[in-house]
């Protein structure tokens, strides 16, 4: 209903025709603004609950859409300020014709056809924030997916929870592209417990191509140390590919002790040979 709200700009409380009326009744801004609200208020009620030709002059085209009123003394009543239409009659908001009226395009402003139109830009605002919004999320979600996760222990978790909603409709993990019937090097437990990834030697050897400086055979095997002393942070078959390409790019950051050029480690159970070589110059 038309009479449940009116319409009020954010920037009239600072329209210079405020201030004018402040001037010209010498009363405070804010209370120009008060006696405005109830006199609109006004105004919008009779548009709802009256006839077309008691609130609007429809044997002139230029007045249509202006809500009429009887008197100054009514308006001076309703806002209980004398001069108040006198004051609203000189910043141009209250237009006089005769013995009639008007406040200049009101149904501009306010009344059914005005406020619909102001709920329909409201509701299409709101619609276009959320699929800005939406547009956004799925912007930096591709971003962030596109991007190697460096902790795979943490940094996963939030695939994770995605990939497990899908499990259901993922071919078994036994039934991998690197299984056949391939040499498998290494199973590695998934998630759910009972499935393995298995790393079959092409996949094996994939990988060191790809990380010529990491011990690949020693890596793999403390990915498997990893994932059982740790089940509840086991991949799913979507994520332990990303898992292990996380690994091995950490692994090959990382300083590299088992390189050619460290000394070799000595065998205690090897007895090494007595010198018996006479130094020359000793005699015994």
């Amino acid at each position: 209903m038309a009479s449940n709200w009116i319409k009020v700009e954010v920037i009239t409380p600072d329209k210079p025709e405020i201030f004018l009326i402040s001037e010209k009744l010498n009363i405070d801004p804010d209370m120009v603004l008060g006696k405005l609200i109830r006199l609109w208020v006004w105004a919008d009620q009779q548009i709802a609950i009256c006839n077309d030709d008691s609130v609007t002059d429809m044997e002139h085209e230029e007045r249509k859409g202006n809500a009429s009123v009887l008197s100054k003394i009514a308006i001076d009543r309703i806002a209980f300020m004398p001069g108040f239409a006198d004051a609203l009659i000189f910043v141009g908001w209250l237009v006089q014709d005769g013995d009639s009226l008007y406040f200049k395009n009101f149904e501009k402003h306010n009344g059914k056809s005005s406020k619909n139109r102001a709920l329909t830009n409201d509701r299409v605002n709101k619609a276009r924030n959320l699929k800005r919004k939406r547009n956004e999320n799925g912007n930096a979600s591709s971003v962030t997916g596109s991007v190697q996760k460096a902790v795979p222990e943490e940094e996963e978790e939030e695939e994770e929870e995605k990939d497990k909603e899908h499990e259901n409709i993922l071919p078994d993990a036994n039934e991998n592209q690197h299984q056949a019937s391939e040499v498998v090097f290494i199973s590695l437990p998934l998630s759910d417990g009972k499935s393995f990834f298995d790393v079959t030697e092409s996949y094996f050897l994939e990988q060191v191509a790809l990380y010529p400086g990491v011990n690949i055979e020693q890596e793999f095997r403390n990915m498997l140390g990893w994932l059982n002393s740790n089940p509840a942070k086991r991949k799913t078959p979507r994520g332990i590919k990303r898992f292990i390409t996380t690994w091995l790019q950490n692994s090959q950051d990382k300083p590299r002790s088992w390189q050619s050029g460290r000394p070799a480690q000595r065998d205690v159970n090897q007895i090494s040979q007595p010198n018996n070589t006479i130094p020359p110059g000793f005699r015994g």
